[in-house]
């Protein structure tokens, strides 16, 4: 007959390797954990980057801005500034611009996903 001390004994580090094993994954949630969002860019601010980006796209007259606006999750950044020449074309093109608070992230043609053409856009 078996002791009742080693089936007791046996199950010890089973649970103990199970425990162990559920709570390393519980470590890389902790890196998951998206940083507080930073709060909008004030135009004013970023003013001479969205100047900056306008001469380096290579528009011409006045520019219009548009945001900032909420990003979606996925994006490189918490906020997006629309930019597009004053010049009324059907050609013109609009940029997207990502912001983390003042500071300019990257920026690009503006995509759907960025609403860009659903906000109202007011001269610089």
């Amino acid at each position: 007959m078996k002791s009742p001390h080693r089936a007791k004994s046996a199950v010890r580090p089973w649970v103990l390797a199970l425990l162990v094993c559920s709570a390393l994954p519980g470590c890389s949630v902790l890196e998951s954990i998206p940083e507080p969002a930073s709060d909008a860019p004030r135009l004013s601010v970023i003013s001479p980057d969205l100047k900056k980006v306008a001469t380096e796209v290579k528009f011409t007259g006045p520019i219009e801005v548009a945001g900032p606006i909420a990003a979606k999750p996925a994006t490189v950044a918490p906020w997006i500034v629309c930019l597009r020449t004053a010049v009324d074309d059907s050609t013109r093109p609009t940029y997207a611009l990502f912001y983390n608070g003042p500071k300019l992230i990257s920026y690009r043609f503006a995509a759907i996903v960025d609403r860009c053409d659903e906000q109202t856009f007011k001269p610089l």
